[in-house]
């Protein structure tokens, strides 16, 4: 059973997000905000996305105010508060399976990380092949090419996947009322 506590021990705490939730019993919840976090945070930092890095004050906010909402509960309502993921796998994963777009996500990405970890030590050597056999200022320009590739990738994507959900956000508004149509189409040869 979750036991309400309160005082010092809790704001500091809620200072780390998920640290908060998991001092009071989410431990669910508090793992969730945490990986998050740490996961924004570690992602931002390796793609040199400041953004992404500063994006992860949201989530602490989020964790803080959480925190201390919880504990200012009454008893009662604190009581009846169910520890949960953020997010539901079972959800995601109904059979405990991953479908086949789910699988081809998951390949892509395992690829993805893979790229990511022999990206930096590969430019390195090049590198330095470079500005052996070539020239030092031939082997920067190129450096800074490279070093930038995993952004451009990142930014693409999004990008594409932006575009994506709004042209498949438009056709669905274009198709209900014709569906729509077609559905009252078949309910008056039906009454006929």
């Amino acid at each position: 059973m979750i036991k309400k506590k309160s005082g010092f021990i809790t704001f500091i705490c809620s200072l780390i997000p998920g640290a908060g939730e998991m001092y009071l019993g989410f431990m669910k919840e508090g793992l969730s905000i945490m990986c998050l976090a740490y996961g924004i945070f570690l992602t931002g930092i390796w793609i040199d996305a400041s953004w992404l890095v500063i994006s992860v004050m949201i989530l602490w906010f989020y964790s803080l105010f959480n925190v201390h909402n919880k504990v200012s509960l009454p008893d009662e309502e604190f009581y009846m508060l169910e520890d949960d993921y953020l997010f539901h796998l079972d959800q995601i994963l109904p059979d405990g399976k991953l479908n086949g777009k789910q699988t081809k996500i998951f390949g892509w990405l395992l690829v993805l990380f893979g790229v990511a970890a022999i990206w930096n030590p590969s430019i390195r050597n090049l590198l330095a092949l470079l500005r052996t056999y070539v020239s030092v200022d031939f082997a920067k320009v190129v450096g800074n090419y490279l070093y930038s590739i995993p952004r451009f990738v990142i930014a693409a994507v999004l990008i594409i996947s932006g575009v994506r959900l709004i042209l498949k956000k438009k056709n669905e508004l274009y198709t209900e009322p014709e569906d729509i149509s077609r559905l009252e189409d078949t309910e008056d040869k039906k009454k006929i």
